[in-house]
């Protein structure tokens, strides 16, 4: 029997998901129930993988390729509260950190998820304030190696003040800032995929992408290792 997509768990409370099937065209579907349309910037590149999955590629900013879609459009992704986040990545380093999605602008407002080699290969997860002393509160996981050809599912809840990231299931030791991971302020800047909040001029991710979700929850471990399961086929991972 086939159980139907809202009965499953890691798709209630969908909030964006963006799984990439138009395989053409300068936008994106929103699969989850808001409908969005998402913007293709200067041309991310429609591609399929090995398994015949549809992804994006992006070129680390020689085009200044990424996805937006306006705040207006996206206040259910204020996050003040919990989520999740997950995300299929195929990255390759460019020396700058690289931005995975985000809602924000740096120490100002919102939320946002980026991938550095800088710091022993680091998923970094950051909430931004302007009515607190400490401006960024962050945590991160490490072990996200770039320049592989291997696929990583991101697997991110927040809850409180102590954040879980998830690598193809699996959950990882995190690190903290100081005071934990406060709420961040509220925000109203535009959603994007691939590069720095506001000034959409920097910090572009580069390699493939697929699957991008958010959720208006905390997923559970068994959550993340589900949509693993799931999903691991179309990547070639074990």
């Amino acid at each position: 029997m086939t159980v139907g997509f809202d009965k499953m768990s890691v798709n209630q409370e969908l909030l964006m998901s963006l799984p990439f099937r138009e395989g053409t065209g300068a936008i994106t579907q929103d699969y989850a129930k808001p409908l969005r349309e998402v913007d293709l910037i200067n041309a991310p590149a429609w591609t399929t993988i090995a398994s015949g999955l549809g992804v994006l590629a992006f070129d680390g900013g020689v085009s200044d390729q990424y996805l937006e879609c306006p705040g207006v459009e996206t206040a259910d992704l204020d996050f003040t509260g919990d989520y999740s986040i997950v995300a299929w990545v195929n990255w390759k380093d460019t020396t700058q950190s690289e931005i995975v999605v985000g809602r924000y602008e740096t120490e100002v407002d919102g939320w946002d998820i980026y991938l550095t080699s800088t710091h022993v290969d680091t998923l970094s997860q950051r909430h931004h304030h302007s009515s607190l002393a400490e401006t960024t509160d962050n945590c991160y996981s490490v072990g996200w190696t770039p320049d592989t050809g291997n696929w990583y599912l991101i697997g991110v809840t927040r809850s409180g003040l102590y954040p879980q990231h998830y690598r193809n299931g699996i959950p990882l030791t995190m690190s903290y800032s100081a005071f934990g991971f406060r709420d961040p302020d509220a925000c109203n800047q535009d959603l994007v995929i691939g590069t720095r909040g506001v000034t959409k001029a920097n910090n572009f991710y580069k390699g493939d992408m697929q699957g991008v979700r958010t959720l208006g929850r905390a997923l559970s471990a068994r959550d993340h290792m589900n949509v693993y399961q799931l999903e691991k086929h179309w990547f070639g991972t074990p």
